[in-house]
């Protein structure tokens, strides 16, 4: 990815990708939590507190089994926001988001974007429910500003592309 597709990139989908995992497994954490902390409105607090505890991992202030104690409690909670049996609103995606976000395993795009994708489908249910009427429309256009905004979060943590 050049320096000019870094900058004018309007989706993380294809930044991400560019991202050598194993070199920026901080910046990726960080990423997919502060994408979390977007929709952290509609978090139970133990999805919030997984969330803390990723951006505390990624500052090597806890260890994975505290890391893993938190998710693990916010496993439970999106199970409860997202059964299966139904399409999931904003809540569910929102705890879906913080518990990709969270893990205790390794960054990747995959799981980052798992994360980051969940997040902006938060957003965009959000916008929908308020407009019930429009919901699609409402939907897609929260959605597609909410990953422009997780671009222009990314460009400020790893403020050149990668190499």
């Amino acid at each position: 990815m050049t320096a000019s597709d870094w900058w004018a990139c309007l989706d993380p989908d294809a930044m991400v990708r560019a991202m050598p995992a194993d070199r920026y497994q901080r910046e990726l954490r960080l990423f997919a939590a502060g994408c979390v902390r977007r929709a952290w409105h509609l978090l139970p607090p133990g999805c919030r507190a997984a969330v803390d505890a990723s951006e505390r991992f990624a500052a090597g202030r806890i260890g994975v089994s505290e890391l893993a104690s938190a998710v693990a409690v916010a496993g439970g909670e999106a199970q409860e926001a997202f059964p299966g049996h139904s399409a999931p609103d904003a809540r569910g995606y929102a705890a879906s988001a913080a518990v990709d976000a969270s893990s205790v395993w390794p960054r990747s795009a995959s799981n980052v974007l798992a994360a980051t994708s969940c997040a902006a489908s938060a957003v965009g249910c959000a916008a929908g429910e308020a407009n019930a009427e429009r919901y699609d429309e409402a939907f897609e256009a929260a959605r597609v500003a909410e990953l422009a905004a997780q671009a222009a979060l990314l460009r400020e943590l790893v403020s050149h592309p990668p190499e």
